[in-house]
C-alpha cells in the first residue's frame, strides 16, 4: 500500500498560454432628415433595424488585447475588410461561388504587453458595400443574395511566455443587407484561448491504494474466519458424528417416519437387513414405510407378521 501510495504518477493537462480577446462596438449617426430621430442623434447598439434613408453608415470601433500566462511583447498588425461572398449547392456541401474582399480604413499597427489594447475605428458606408456587391452580381449575371462580413484580420509576432511566437487570428461579424435597411448583431465579443499540453506530477491519492487495500482487508476477514475453524476441531467427537450420519441419511428422509419398536416384537418373525438402502426397496416392495426408533438406533418395517429391521451402529461405536 505504501509503495503503491507514494508511487510518484505523471498526467497530461492543458494549460492556457495565452488568450486573445476582441470586441466590436458600433453607432449609426443619424445624417438624413427623416420622421422619426433628429439629425445628429447616435443610434446605439442592437437596434431591429438602420434605415438608409436615416442612418446610412456605420461607426465602427475594434478592440484587441492578447494575456499570457506569464509575459508578452508582441507587434500587431490589424487589417479590416468588408467581405462579400456568394455560396452554392446543397446543404453542407455548399461551396463559394465568388468571394470579394473590399478594405475598410488603414491598417493599425501596435506594440502590445499582456493586458494592453489595440483599438481600430472606422466607418462603413452600407449603401455603397451594396452597390459595389450588385455590381459583381450583375457582371457575373448571378441573382443571389450575397453574404456580407466585417473580417479583422490580426496578425502577431514576438515573445510570449519567453517564447517567440507568430500567428495570425480574424474575427468577423455579419451584416444583413436588405433593400432599404441593414441590420448587426449585438452581441460581438471573441475570446480564443491557446494551450500548451504539460506533463504535470499527480498528487497521490487513496484511489491508488484500493486494490491493495482491498487484499489487505480481505486477508484480516479470512483470518477471522479461521478462529472458528481451529475452534471446532475441538468439538465433541459424538456430536460430528451425529452430524454426519444426519448427513448422510438426508436423502432417506422422505420415506422414513420417527416411532418406537413395538414391544410385542419378540413374538414376530424377525429377519434383519444389511443396510438402510435394501430396508427403504423392501419397505417399497411391500408398499409400508419405514420407522425409525431414534432411542435404539433402529430402522424396521413390518409385514405379514414378519420384522423387518436395520441395526444402525450406536454413536461411539464403528
Amino acid at each position: 500500500m505504501f509503495q503503491e501510495y507514494s508511487r510518484v504518477v505523471y498526467e497530461e493537462k492543458n494549460i492556457t498560454a495565452y488568450t486573445q480577446c476582441a470586441n466590436y462596438t458600433y453607432s449609426a449617426p443619424v445624417t438624413e432628415p427623416n420622421p422619426l430621430y433628429p439629425e445628429g442623434t447616435q443610434l446605439g447598439m442592437g437596434k431591429p433595424a438602420y434605415f438608409f434613408s436615416v442612418s446610412p453608415t456605420a461607426d465602427i470601433s475594434f478592440v484587441y488585447s492578447l494575456e499570457a500566462a506569464e509575459s508578452a511583447d508582441i507587434s500587431v498588425e490589424a487589417n479590416t475588410v468588408i467581405l462579400a461572398s456568394c455560396k452554392g449547392g446543397y446543404g453542407e456541401e455548399q461551396k463559394i461561388f465568388w468571394q470579394k474582399g473590399f478594405p475598410l480604413g488603414d491598417s493599425k499597427t501596435a506594440q502590445l504587453k499582456s493586458g494592453e489594447v489595440l483599438t481600430s475605428n472606422f466607418t462603413l458606408d452600407v449603401p455603397q458595400i451594396q452597390s459595389k456587391a450588385k455590381e459583381i452580381q450583375d457582371q457575373l449575371n448571378y441573382s443571389s443574395d450575397p453574404t456580407i462580413e466585417i473580417v479583422t484580420s490580426i496578425n502577431y509576432e514576438g515573445k510570449i511566455n519567453g517564447k517567440e511566437i507568430t500567428g495570425t487570428e480574424s474575427f468577423a461579424i455579419p451584416v444583413n443587407i436588405s433593400s432599404t435597411y441593414y441590420q448587426m448583431p449585438e452581441e460581438l465579443g471573441f475570446v480564443k484561448n491557446t494551450y500548451n499540453n504539460i506533463w504535470v506530477q499527480k498528487p497521490p491519492s487513496l484511489s491508488t491504494v484500493k486494490l491493495p487495500l482491498l487484499l489487505f482487508l480481505l486477508s484480516v476477514v479470512l483470518l477471522g474466519a479461521m478462529i472458528p475453524v481451529r475452534k471446532m476441531s475441538r468439538v465433541d467427537p459424538e456430536y460430528i458424528e451425529r452430524l454426519e450420519k444426519e448427513e448422510k441419511n438426508s436423502s432417506f428422509k422422505e420415506f422414513i417416519s420417527e416411532g418406537k419398536l413395538p414391544e410385542n416384537r419378540k413374538s414376530l418373525l424377525q429377519v434383519e437387513i444389511s443396510s438402510l438402502q435394501d430396508l427403504i426397496d423392501a419397505a417399497a416392495d411391500m408398499n409400508e414405510r419405514v420407522i425409525h426408533d431414534a432411542g435404539t438406533g433402529t430402522y424396521f418395517t413390518i409385514h405379514s407378521g414378519a420384522l423387518y429391521i436395520f441395526f444402525d451402529a450406536p454413536l461411539g461405536e464403528n
